[in-house]
């Protein structure tokens, strides 16, 4: 240990850690509290970390032997670390940390099994160290091997993640077949964003052929891929280690690059304890978050229970804001309404002109008709002088009425009208009022206001108009402010539950941002603790004084270090070879006995319809049993094979073949779906179909890849024009890149291929690899047949060679699911030295949603390149593995298979191998084939062999009743005449009244639950999208445009999720199918025993159930309006805020909100898709089994009332039974 008193640089890093770890241990943190003790005792102790990660199976722990010369560490083709391993020079021994017991340490001589059994006791151990003796590794110096990255067992992952913080230079190991996986690509990303220096090993490149590709090329692709994803690394070494002179092996350079970092130990040294520092930082920001989690999830419930996702604290202090201003304003606007009315009122008043001269001059021709010296005429004065006063004031009365009427009633209604429209009142009785409003005054108010002995002046005259003129406009304001008075009273009530509504919000919303305050408090005291956590990292400004003695203890060991002797002996595997041996135990020639028992059943089948051919009541049956003959002796079968690129499907194929006829490559080949089918006399041995996709195919597939790039084409020439603009992108990101090379491939060679395209061509066997490889040509084709003549096409099996399981075409999604679902066998292929990558694993995803709808164990599970096995034992736990994995995935027991393509093709072509087969004797292609060929031809033979039998039974069966009934009396039959009458009645009778209401019910109850599952598991699976989405290899402050950054991010979750929508629909239309089947089956049983309640013994063959349509799905979400989520995009500030603070969990959960309306419809519009469609299937299926059902008892009762009124030949009807049970007993 060095003294920290000699070096103050190092003395104040130590108290830097000393105190990052009191303010985690202070807080609570033990992960990360352990952490940051790892490494204050790796900094004192001056230790430099290099650490080897990467795959699992590549060979890590196999290179630290090699540099080790011994075989220390545990090597094996599946996870064998599965907790960190250091390894160190120093005293002899090797110290077990225990996760929940004090440590162990063994001291030298220990027994190297023991060792390996403890690296790979990833359960109860934590990690183990390891100090050796050797002059390999200078003092200093760790050399760490962790679990691979991609192990299936999320322990492995965490190990290797949570290790990586020691680490001061990081070697990233690749196995040759699969370098160019997404995987390799990401992880890579994420660590140089962890600014850790990092170099590449590409290891067993002993696995290389150069037939198949130069090394050259292959060295140059690998470097290319690295370089057009754009990760930067310090350099790439090719390796191997089985092959040490091979001419391209580089562990010569690896083992000089390691000594030269030896030696720059001192000046990279620092650096590495700053960038772990700051990892720990972020990371116990992450635990920050995990802690307030729960908090702030009680908090986002009653956020939610009160119907509120805003979590913004200014926009919700905004609206409660906005809520006290509108309640003042509601108070405040009843006396603003009063008032305003009466102004309003007083203004059309005042301006009222009810006087005008005409008017004037009437009111002076009254007065004047009622001055005391006022006559009229010569005669009979008196009655023509009251005449004309009324005449005078009937004149007057109604002009002036007319000018109040428009002059203030019109106005004044119009006035209330719209003070109930402006106020919200839509009452229609109120409006109607308002409408129809008037002020009812009569003549007397113009007489009653002429002052008694008033003459006839000018002066008076104005005096009495101006008076009227009041008058009426006292009596307009005082209906008006009538009315008035009802509607504020009307409109005042509104107001008051307005109000209480608001005081009531008012009293919610304040609740609410008392609750984001809580939130922000949690997130802002964060900040606060990660600012000044990173402060202490990045300056040298003091911080509370850290006490020496405090800064010894965390160093020194404090545990108690248990010594034990070596007495340990590791577990034995055991063997699956009796377990196999018994498994698949078969006896010679049984294939030929199927074959024979098939044939023997064809032969039957066209005798028993030959026997009763012409006999009444019998011609269905003849007809059925001719149709089965013909089905049974021209049978096909259709096998899948799946796997991920490199797994060897290709070769697999060409094994199974015993020829070389598909390419295969370390590099995605498989561009295209090749079948290889029987040949037929039309298209004999070698002949290739090859169908081209059309000019619609082809723009949809661009239109596709065109997206990644935000370009939008209507027609293929405008895809072409955009191709070539896309291909000037200088910077392309991971996601984009196979799009990229996609169009890369359209573009050069659509010239060659434009006026092909939707033509089916015939080439032969040397075209072949061109339309099959070449992407250029491959990226035009939609299917190949090749019409081979081999064991397996001569027994009438297609076998489906798929893209991989990884296909990076957007041509190739969809079509897996599909072979799936119609394939009689799936074949899925995984490659021993690599056994189920993530690829894998997403099929098996895929594989596990329908597992459940088929009738029968259709699955086959093969692991190639078996002959790179080091050992039996080796090769056994590897078998035990995958068997384990596959049973995680609800596959029990499954059929598994260990062999060598490229062992078995020498075999069948009789050539010898280069370099052996290592521990095989024998390809293991053998035990595969009998097994294969014992389920097509023995179990899906059998099946229909039984169908067939029983058919024939039923024959025998209705000959027996036909015979009974014949040998009845004439009177017995006359009887059993009327009997069948009405038997036959009743049954038609109870056909037609078949109900399915009940069934339609639980078929939409049965869809409903299992939409409802299906949005479960997206919103279960949507985390993963999102991390996957939104990574730091994405999101980078490197000068990249971060708004486009964030769109293709967003576009990738997108169709991630509208992706998975569409293939949970698919499936569950599988188990649709499957329940409908399972309804036609119960009714079947239901019609059939309400039969033979009516009468017995009418034997009745089973339907074969027709295959239901297949639903076409559009993926999910395609066309969703990208503004929505705007907001959760807003939300980025940073690279380092977003992935460091809460900024990433606030966006997800943003996004998440916004999805699920789109998530919503989508399900909610399938759930109706599939009930009006599967309702039509069901409802043709019930009608076909009514029909076959009729069509079985017509016949059945038309042959039994023959017997009874015609005369039959009893000979034969004997004979014929006779000669049907001859056939069964043959059977049997």
């Amino acid at each position: 240990m060095v003294h920290v008193t000699q070096q103050s640089s190092l003395r104040q890093w130590l108290k830097k850690l000393t105190y990052i770890h009191e303010e985690f241990a202070n807080r609570g943190d033990e992960a990360n509290v352990k952490k940051a003790r790892q490494l204050l005792q790796k900094a004192a102790n001056e230790e430099f970390a290099i650490a080897f990660c990467g795959h699992f199976s590549a060979g890590k722990s196999s290179i630290i032997n090699a540099l080790l010369g011994e075989p220390l560490l545990p090597s094996s083709p599946i996870p064998t670390s599965a907790n960190l391993v250091k390894v160190k020079s120093g005293r002899e021994y090797v110290r077990v940390f225990y996760k929940h017991e004090p440590p162990v340490e063994y001291a030298a001589p220990y027994d190297y099994e023991q060792i390996r059994a403890h690296c790979k006791n990833g359960d109860a151990i934590e990690a183990i160290e390891i100090s050796r003796y050797t002059s390999l590794i200078p003092k200093g110096i760790v050399m760490m091997d962790t679990p691979g990255i991609d192990s299936t067992d999320d322990a492995h992952r965490l190990a290797t993640e949570s290790a990586l913080h020691l680490a001061d230079v990081v070697f990233y190991m690749m196995d040759y077949n699969h370098v160019q996986s997404e995987l390799n690509f990401q992880f890579i990303k994420e660590l140089t964003s962890y600014g850790k220096t990092l170099y590449l090993i590409v290891n067993q490149i002993d696995k290389h052929r150069d037939q198949e590709l130069s090394f050259l090329q292959f060295r140059q692709t690998v470097y290319d891929a690295f370089r057009d994803w754009g990760v930067p690394v310090e350099r790439m070494f090719f390796t191997s280690l089985k092959e040490q002179n091979h001419p391209y092996n580089e562990f010569n350079e690896l083992v000089q690059c390691l000594q030269t970092l030896f030696h720059e130990k001192e000046e990279r040294f620092m650096y590495g304890v700053e960038i772990a520092a700051k990892r720990l930082i972020d990371d116990h920001l992450a635990w920050l978050q995990h802690r307030d989690a729960e908090a702030e999830e009680a908090i986002h419930v009653r956020l939610a229970e009160s119907q509120s996702h805003e979590t913004e604290e200014n926009v919700v202090c905004e609206r409660l804001a906005n809520m006290k201003n509108e309640l003042q304003a509601l108070e405040e606007a009843c006396s603003e309404a009063e008032a305003q009315f009466r102004k309003e009122l007083d203004d059309i008043l005042e301006h009222a002109y009810i006087m005008p001269f005409e008017t004037r001059e009437l009111a002076k021709a009254y007065l004047e008709s009622i001055q005391s010296d006022f006559k009229v005429g010569l005669f009979f004065t008196k009655s023509k002088t009251e005449q004309e006063r009324t005449n005078r004031l009937r004149a007057f009365y109604e002009n002036l009425k007319e000018k109040a009427i428009s002059q203030m009633e019109w106005h004044l209604r119009e006035l209330l009208v719209r003070f109930l429209k402006q106020h919200g009142l839509a009452d229609a009785r109120l409006i109607g009022e308002c409408q129809q409003w008037t002020v009812a005054w009569k003549e007397e108010v113009l007489r009653n206001l002429v002052k008694k002995g008033a003459g006839l002046t000018g002066e008076y005259v104005l005096n009495y108009t101006h008076d009227v003129a009041n008058e009426l406009k006292k009596r307009y304001r005082d209906e008006a402010m009538r009315l008035f008075a009802i509607l504020l009273s009307k409109w005042q009530e509104k107001t008051n539950e307005q109000r209480q509504h608001l005081l009531s919000e008012i009293e919610k919303e304040t609740a609410k941002y008392k609750l984001i305050q809580q939130l922000n408090a949690l997130k802002q005291k964060r900040e606060q603790i990660y600012v000044q956590l990173l402060h202490v990292v990045e300056t040298d400004e003091s911080f509370p004084e850290i006490d020496e003695e405090r800064i010894a203890a965390l160093i020194s060991e404090t545990l108690p270090v248990k010594i034990e002797e070596n007495d340990h002996k590791q577990p034995q595997v055991p063997s699956r070879n009796e377990k196999a041996e018994t498994k698949h135990e078969r006896a010679i020639g049984r294939h030929e006995q199927t074959g024979q028992k098939v044939q023997r059943a064809i032969e039957h089948l066209r005798k028993a319809a030959h026997f009763i051919d012409g006999i009444a009541g019998m011609n269905r049956l003849v007809h059925e049993l001719t149709e089965k003959a013909k089905r049974l002796e021209h049978r096909t079968f259709t096998v899948a094979l799946f796997g991920a690129f490199s797994a060897g499907k290709s070769s697999f194929a060409n094994a199974l073949m015993g020829e070389r006829v598909l390419p295969s490559s370390p590099n995605p080949t498989t561009a295209t779906i090749n079948k290889i089918v029987p040949p037929t006399h039309e298209c004999p041995h070698g002949t290739v179909i090859v169908q081209l996709k059309t000019s619609q195919q082809l723009l949809k597939d661009l239109q596709a890849s065109l997206r990644y790039f935000h370009m939008k084409a209507e027609t293929l020439e405008e895809a072409l024009a955009l191709s070539e603009k896309a291909l000037q992108i200088e910077k392309v990101d991971a996601r984009e890149k196979p799009h990229y090379s996609f169009i890369q491939s359209v573009v050069s060679g659509y010239v060659r291929m434009e006026q092909q395209l939707g033509r089916t061509l015939q080439i032969d066997l040397e075209q072949f690899e061109q339309y099959v490889a070449d992407e250029a040509t491959a990226c035009f084709v939609e299917w190949i047949e090749l019409h081979y003549d081999c064991a397996l096409t001569r027994q009438g099996i297609t076998i489906v060679d798929t893209p991989g399981a990884d296909s990076i075409n957007a041509r190739h999604t969809g079509v897996a699911f599909e072979y799936i679902k119609n394939a009689d066998a799936v074949l899925f292929v995984t490659y021993y030295n690599h056994a189920f990558s993530k690829a894998d694993r997403e099929f098996l995803i895929q594989l596990g949603r329908v597992k459940d709808t088929f009738t029968m164990d259709k699955m086959f599970f093969v692991v190639n390149a078996a002959d790179l096995a080091h050992s039996h034992e080796e090769l056994q736990t590897v078998l035990a593995y995958i068997e384990d994995q596959l049973a995680r995935f609800g596959i029990r027991s499954p059929r598994l298979y260990a062999l060598s393509s490229r062992f078995a093709l020498d075999e069948k072509t009789g050539a010898k191998a280069e370099s052996g087969y290592g521990i095989l004797t024998e390809s293991g292609i053998r035990q595969f084939e009998e097994d294969f060929t014992r389920f097509m031809m023995d179990e899906l033979a059998e099946v229909a062999v039984a169908g067939a039998y029983a058919e024939m039974e039923r024959a025998k069966m209705t000959l027996r009743d036909y015979i009974k009934e014949a040998e009845q009396s004439n009177e017995e039959k006359a009887a059993k005449l009327k009997t069948l009458a009405s038997a036959q009645a009743m049954i038609q009778q109870l056909l037609p009244s078949l109900s399915i209401d009940h069934d339609l019910q639980a078929l939409k109850q049965e869809i409903s639950e299992l939409v409802y599952y299906v949005k479960q598991r997206i919103s279960f699976r949507l985390n993963d999208w999102f991390k996957e989405a939104f990574n730091p290899a994405s999101l980078r402050d490197d000068g990249r445009d971060v708004t486009q950054a964030l769109q293709n991010c967003l576009q990738e979750l997108l169709h991630s999720v509208g992706f998975d929508l569409a293939q949970e629909m698919r499936a569950t239309s599988l188990r649709i199918e499957r329940f409908l089947i399972s309804k036609v089956e119960e009714h079947f049983a239901e019609l059939t025993n309400s039969i033979y309640r009516i009468h017995e013994g009418i034997p009745l063959s089973k339907m074969e159930q027709e295959p239901f349509m297949t639903m076409e799905f559009a993926i999910g979400l395609e066309h969703i309006d990208a503004t929505r989520f705007k907001k959760a995009l807003s939300l980025y500030k940073n690279a380092k805020s977003f992935f460091e603070r809460d900024e990433k969990r606030l966006m997800k959960e943003e996004i998440e909100k916004q999805l699920q309306q789109p998530i919503n419809e989508y399900v909610a519009e399938h759930e109706q898709r599939l009930f009006a469609f599967y309702k039509e299937e069901y409802e043709k299926a019930i009608a076909r089994l009514s029909a076959f059902i009729e069509q079985q008892v017509d016949d059945y009762f038309a042959g039994l009332m023959t017997t009874l009124t015609e005369r039959v030949d009893m000979e034969r009807l004997r004979e014929c039974e006779n000669q049907l049970a001859h056939l069964l007993g043959e059977r049997a």
